[in-house]
């Protein structure tokens, strides 16, 4: 999951000193499932004269006699509704997955492990804390306004770590985090580069 996916962080300022620190992050599930919801009424609206053919093809022996008299008809007809199902569905399914997806973060013993769920299904990975280039602060602009970040940069952009998160972060703020892990400030550009360039 994105840095720029997370809605809430649970905590959203973890205790670094602690020997295992543990985090839990959720993207913004109110605006997915309004999304979701207006895009499944679209969806019903769109297919409902699908659903009428259907249904009456099955009941009525005639309908299904012009169907079957008319091939060309017919054809257009499933490539239409091939068509809005391919439009909807991909959307849908994107949808669904960033309702049910969330991620665990865990770092202890010097190393940082990782889960993601999604559909029931969990995907994890893990990695020495030395393989991160550091932590850089990040400035994001939200629907809900502008939050301060600290992204755990690692050189595979999507191995980099949203970690902490405030309305505003001082430098006071920071530097604990970087005492606590052992890693170097980074400016906020080496973001735009995945890590690369950034010196340890």
């Amino acid at each position: 999951m994105r840095p720029s996916a997370v809605d809430s962080m649970t905590p959203s300022m973890p205790d670094f000193a602690a020997p295992t620190i543990r985090i839990v992050q959720l993207p913004a599930r109110r605006t997915t499932g309004l999304l979701l919801f207006s895009l499944l009424a679209v969806a019903a609206l769109l297919l409902s004269p699908y659903f009428l053919i259907v249904t009456a093809a099955l009941a009525d022996q005639t309908v299904r006699e012009v169907a079957s008299a008319r091939p060309l008809a017919t054809a257009q007809i499933l490539a239409g509704l091939a068509f809005w199902l391919i439009l909807l569905g991909f959307p849908i399914y994107r949808l669904l997955d960033a309702l049910t997806r969330s991620r665990s973060i865990e770092i202890a013993g010097g190393r940082v492990s990782v889960a993601d769920r999604a559909f029931g299904k969990v995907s994890s990975w893990d990695a020495p804390l030395t393989e991160f280039l550091g932590v850089a602060p990040f400035l994001r602009a939200t629907h809900s306004g502008v939050r301060h970040e600290l992204i755990l940069v690692h050189p595979e952009r999507q191995r980099s770590l949203l970690i902490a998160m405030a309305p505003r972060l001082m430098q006071s703020d920071v530097n604990p985090v970087l005492a606590a892990l052992g890693l170097s400030e980074l400016p906020p550009r080496v973001l735009s580069r995945g890590g690369r360039g950034a010196e340890r």
